[in-house]
């Protein structure tokens, strides 16, 4: 797993101490995503790859709550709701996967773009 801040291993061991994740939890780390965010727009400005970035990941959950309603009020067979959850968990890793591949290539790039000291 690539690092993390602190702060926010702190938020996520707390959310997923008891195994589950409340709407009230959920909230609390969407807002604090988007706190994390307005730093970043601090730093590069409103319109950058980052902040659409972050967009999509708001349109990306929108999307997947609303495919749940769908797929609860569809009435789906016990082999239908195993389809639909088989998908949307096979969606949910491709952007894990995606997202550890991505951070350790930022990673990879702080740690290639430290200036080269003398040797010792």
């Amino acid at each position: 797993m690539t690092p993390i801040s602190k702060t926010l291993e702190q938020i996520l061991l707390e959310i997923y101490q008891d195994g589950s994740v409340s709407v009230t939890e959920y909230r609390q780390l969407r807002d604090n995503a988007d706190e994390r965010m307005a730093a970043v727009i601090n730093e590069f400005g409103q319109h950058n790859n980052i902040t659409a970035f972050q967009k999509a990941m708001d349109v990306a959950m929108q999307l997947l709550q609303l495919s749940v309603i769908d797929a609860k009020k569809a009435q789906l067979t016990d082999t239908g709701e195993a389809i639909v959850k088989d998908a949307v968990v096979s969606q949910v890793e491709y952007l894990r996967a995606g997202s550890e591949l991505a951070l350790r290539l930022l990673y990879g790039l702080q740690q290639s773009a430290r200036p080269i000291g003398r040797a010792h």
